[in-house]
């Protein structure tokens, strides 16, 4: 029941706009209302006396799609760690080979945090699985708990959930194969960078900490990762990533020297021949540090040497995205994820050779106090593909 109390100094037309609002919500279908332009609709309280309810925002214009989900139920404990965790999906083979979004759901649940902390962020580039997605999410809500994922009642608060095609166009035409081909780089480390930012700008609030998860992670042995995380004070850190016998899969994580251009190739660059570059930045032997050396240097140390301790960390100069943590405030204050190669630019080349992505966002935060942490004791399985 809505209750208006009407002034008699109220103008005619606003009475009449008024009136013509309430006449809406009663005829417009349950659960929504909707402009006149079809970009917003509201539907309130999905499935018939349920905790959540479902906002949808569709941008004509800038060609995108933004769907939130609030639990109107969670009453946050002033003395929780808030916490946002991020997911970038390519589409429905972005999760490992038979594999499923509610796979990832499954391992983001077993996460053990605060109750009523979560906020959970999702960006579909495919649009068919966006809308498995959004179906998926419709049935949980729909019929809450009956489903495997409880913990999205109890512990999430909010899940925004965004299509942006126009972002994923050039890189689509990129096989899931041939992602790390040298020649593709470029493009593919610019798509992920854009995604990345899309999906931060849109998602985050006053979430006190940011948590991305690679969509093709399937196993968090390290439970009490979030808590080691946040406990130990460090602006950014990362884990150690394993895939199949490879103990260190994310090679993005590294402290050290990298190779830089020739000659010929700096050249190229200053004349942004750009459509034939394929420079790969490499490791320098002996110069370089992946997590993979500090993680079998421990397993010569005793069992109590700090080297072994779960929060064990060391500071890096760059860091992968597998997984990858933040304080919130270092996002907030514009360091974010490069889109381009940041190291080696000037003002008449389009871009340099290194730094783009994640691996630009340690040489960023330095410049504002902020330093990159790798704990290679905490760890997360890669799927096998």
């Amino acid at each position: 029941m809505i209750h208006i109390t009407l002034k008699k100094s109220l103008p005619v037309v606003v009475l009449v706009c008024i009136f013509v609002f309430l006449g809406r919500l009663v005829t417009l279908p349950n659960n929504s209302v909707l402009n006149s332009d079809s970009q917003w609709i509201w539907s309130n309280a999905i499935g018939s006396g349920r905790s959540f309810s479902k906002s949808v925002n569709i941008d004509k214009d800038n060609e995108y799609t933004k769907i939130t989900y609030e639990n109107n139920k969670v009453v946050p404990n002033p003395s929780d760690k808030t916490v946002l965790i991020l997911s970038n999906i390519g589409n429905g083979k972005s999760y490992g080979p038979e594999l499923t979004f509610r796979n990832l759901l499954e391992t983001i649940c077993s996460l053990d945090y605060s109750k009523n902390s979560m906020s959970l962020g999702f960006m579909v580039g495919d649009v068919d699985e966006f809308k498995n997605v959004e179906k998926e999410l419709d049935a949980y809500f729909s019929s809450m708990g009956s489903l495997r994922f409880s913990k999205l009642n109890q512990y999430v608060r909010k899940i925004t959930l965004l299509s942006a095609p126009f972002i994923e166009k050039e890189f689509g035409k990129i096989d899931r194969e041939g992602r790390h081909e040298d020649n593709v780089q470029r493009l593919r480390r610019r798509t992920i960078a854009r995604s990345r930012n899309f999906l931060l700008f849109h998602s985050l609030d006053t979430e006190q900490y940011t948590f991305f998860i690679d969509a093709d992670i399937i196993r968090i042995p390290s439970t009490e990762m979030l808590r080691v995380f946040i406990n130990s004070g460090k602006d950014i850190i990362v884990p150690r990533i394993t895939r199949g016998d490879l103990v260190d899969y994310d090679r993005n994580s590294w402290v050290g020297q990298r190779t830089i251009p020739s000659e010929a190739q700096f050249k190229a660059m200053d004349e942004n021949k750009w459509d034939d570059w394929d420079y790969v930045p490499r490791d320098e032997p002996g110069r370089l540090l992946h997590l993979e050396s500090f993680y079998k240097e421990s397993l010569l140390k005793p069992q109590d040497h700090i080297t072994r301790k779960p929060d064990y960390s060391i500071k890096l100069d760059s860091v992968g995205g597998a997984i990858l943590f933040a304080k919130s405030i270092v996002y907030k204050q514009g360091v974010t994820f490069p889109p381009n190669y940041i190291i080696g630019t000037t003002w008449n080349r389009l871009e340099g050779y290194d730094g783009i992505e994640t691996e630009g966002i340690c040489y960023v935060a330095r410049v504002i106090g902020y330093e990159c942490y790798g704990m290679p004791n905490q760890v997360a399985e890669h799927s096998s593909d």
